[in-house]
């Protein structure tokens, strides 16, 4: 079992909205995708999660509680959301894991962590290349995450994931 796929708030949310959380689980071949619990919170309250028992591939994973009051100290961690915090912390505790996520400080301090990040894009341009999904699924996703979720993607990215 790969535990080492933790989301944040907004990858999850993001993919929730679209209705295409299945393809996280393909992609990585996780037998569950990590939440914390924070990022449970934070999602529940929108219109677009049920509840977790619609969603058997998705565990609310506490992280360690040294690994939070210990990354507490770094300078700039204590600004970062509650989600936010959980999801490195978590990604930090997991040992070669993968922490998806879309906010550029929070993926930028998770980064200097040495964790492994990736975003939307780097996700949907790994799911083309790995021929997960065709460039009209890809399209598809695009347009989705951007009428569903007012997603915006850059000029050249776009060009990347549409060629």
């Amino acid at each position: 079992m790969n535990q080492g796929v933790v989301l944040d708030s907004d990858f999850f949310s993001s993919f929730l909205k679209i209705d295409r959380l299945h393809l996280v689980k393909e992609f990585y071949k996780a037998e569950a995708l990590q939440i914390p619990p924070a990022v449970y919170i934070e999602v529940r309250l929108t219109r677009f999660f049920s509840s977790l028992a619609s969603l058997p591939s998705v565990r609310v994973t506490e992280p360690d509680p040294q690994i939070i009051e210990s990354l507490c100290h770094e300078p700039g961690f204590i600004e970062l959301g509650s989600g936010e915090k959980e999801a490195i912390a978590l990604a930090k505790q997991f040992s070669g894991s993968v922490l998806l996520m879309s906010d550029n400080q929070a993926r930028l301090w998770a980064t200097r962590l040495g964790l492994h990040i990736v975003g939307i894009p780097t996700f949907l341009l790994a799911c083309k290349r790995a021929r997960v999904i065709d460039s009209k699924e890809v399209a598809a996703i695009v347009l989705d995450l951007e009428e569903k979720d007012r997603y915006r993607f850059r000029k050249d990215v776009l060009d990347l994931l549409l060629s």
